[in-house]
């Protein structure tokens, strides 16, 4: 396989760059990277991953800093066997809320990905922080990762592995969007994701898939739809998706249980969020949670939902008031969730 992938390389170019596009991407020596991560040390390592370890480096040609992904070799032969592909799709996607991809390396059977340094790290790091993000930030990143998510089905691309570590903050808590599968809206071919690499993604993480995709196998914008209404979850919630029992189960027992809805709310945020707002991202979350994907809203309408929500600043001093004019969520509006997450099951393999 390797040897395909270096005649197909070769056959782009042996400069340090193809083109891609209106883009290049940078085909990097491993002398190179084994300088910017300072030869791969554990001082260098950003976090460990399901496709492998992920370093910062400096790039000792231009001094910007990056990061380094070393591919796991036994991904190499499940997704990554297309590499080529992947390569070429990512190089083409270009938006504010989409990770760049600076260049690859392939050195014998090693395999590396370099993209832009995203300081702050990833949302998983801040979901039980001793300094946890504010609902404002938690709304902007709610709205950018949505966007991002908006490009892709735009461009006919699906995420495939939409979780709080694979979505990346910088500077101001600008959300990016990390690690995409790249997959076109179909059934993966057999040389892209090998039976054994597909099982074991679905025992892995099987509270985040879709239901339709244990009995299709097929990776669709709707798929990403419901990864994305678990991530409005954690948000809200400050839980990780993994907890037992689920998070969803956790929340439709609070909602459908007769507990206020403000008791999904994360502790940390120590009651500072707009009612209104909670109870918006909740019943968007619902809706994005539904067990028929033909169901759940297409991305350009949660990113309205949430675009909304966002330019609205939520002042802890202030009188919050909806655009009804409402102070609270009245009767009506709760028995109207309650019954949204009645019908909201947990689904895993």
């Amino acid at each position: 396989m390797f040897a395909y992938l270096s005649q197909f390389f070769r056959y782009c170019g042996s400069s340090s760059s193809f083109a891609a596009g209106h883009t290049a991407v940078t085909k990097f020596e491993f002398q190179e990277l084994a300088v910017a991560t300072k030869n791969f040390a554990p001082e260098s390592l950003l976090g460990e991953g399901e496709y492998g370890s992920t370093f910062e480096g400096c790039l000792k040609s231009s001094e910007q800093v990056v990061a380094v992904k070393q591919v796991n070799k036994e991904m190499i032969i499940g997704v990554y066997r297309s590499t080529f592909l992947k390569i070429h799709i990512r190089s083409l996607l270009h938006h504010p809320n989409i990770v760049d991809m600076t260049g690859y390396c392939i050195d014998g059977n090693q395999m590396y990905f370099v993209h832009d340094f995203m300081p702050l790290g990833s949302l998983t790091g801040y979901l039980h922080d001793k300094k946890p993000l504010d609902w404002n930030t938690r709304m902007k990143i709610a709205a950018g990762a949505a966007k991002g998510i908006k490009y892709l089905h735009d461009e006919s691309v699906i995420h495939g592995n939409i979780k709080p570590s694979n979505i990346l903050l910088c500077e101001g808590y600008h959300p990016k969007l990390s690690d995409i599968l790249g997959f076109k809206e179909r059934i993966p071919e057999p040389d892209e994701c090998n039976q054994a690499r597909w099982q074991l993604m679905i025992i892995r993480q099987s509270y985040r898939h879709a239901p339709e995709f244990y009995f299709n196998l097929k990776l669709t914008q709707s798929f990403d739809i419901y990864s994305f209404g678990l991530v409005l979850l954690e948000l809200i919630s400050g839980c990780m998706a993994d907890i037992k029992p689920s998070l969803i189960e956790w929340v439709k027992c609070k909602l459908v249980g007769g507990e206020e809805f403000t008791a999904v709310a994360d502790p940390l945020l120590k009651g500072h969020y707009p009612e209104q707002g909670l109870y918006q991202t909740l019943s968007l979350a619902a809706e994005c949670l539904q067990i028929k994907d033909v169901t759940r809203p297409r991305i350009g309408s949660v990113v309205n939902v949430l675009s909304n929500l966002a330019s609205e600043i939520y002042d802890p001093n202030a009188i919050q008031i909806d655009r009804a004019g409402t102070l609270t969520i009245g009767k009506i509006e709760k028995e109207r969730l309650t019954e949204q997450w009645q019908h909201i099951r947990c689904f895993s393999h």
